[in-house]
């Protein structure tokens, strides 16, 4: 497998952009569609489309295709080299991933002096109100925001490293 390149790699390219091209390449790694990956670079299927392969993409198109890439690729090393599985991850719905939807605006913060303190600290400060069901995403949903890669490489670092959340 190809060892991951350091950020900062990675924000020089995405500066310099990435070629329209690359966007086939990067899919047919786990087999991703053009309509997940205009999700992914937050694109229109047609404004995909009506690249040339030797066009250069956005800052912002360009930073979210390396992204997927290093996360394709830290997925195809975990689960080693099967395209299928990192496909199915991809698209399985995963609780680590799950979202309430908000039926209220949340209240005021509470004061710190009614944290408590390091010693004695008041856990039902810390507590979020009770919210309506969790709907699960897959990683492949969340791909849509950098928090969302975030959040798929942490769950796939815990399948790496053997551990249940």
């Amino acid at each position: 497998m190809q060892a991951v390149l350091p950020v900062t790699h990675l924000i020089q390219q995405a500066r310099q952009g990435v070629l329209r091209a690359r966007v086939d390449e990067v899919a047919a790694l786990a087999g991703l569609s053009d309509k997940e990956m205009a999700h992914v670079l937050n694109m229109s299927v047609r404004g995909l489309h009506g690249k040339t392969p030797s066009e250069v993409l956005s800052l912002a198109a360009s930073e979210r295709l390396l992204l997927l890439e290093r996360l394709l690729r830290h997925s195809l090393n975990v689960f080693d080299g099967r395209s299928e599985l990192v496909s199915r991850w991809l698209h399985t719905p995963l609780p680590e991933l799950a979202y309430a939807e908000r039926t209220e605006e949340p209240g005021p913060t509470p004061p710190l002096r009614s944290m408590g303190s390091f010693e004695a600290p008041v856990a039902e400060a810390y507590s979020s109100p009770a919210t309506s069901e969790q709907e699960a995403q897959s990683p492949l949903a969340v791909l849509d925001t950098v928090s969302g890669f975030a959040l798929a490489e942490d769950v796939l670092g815990r399948i790496e490293w053997g551990i249940i959340s």
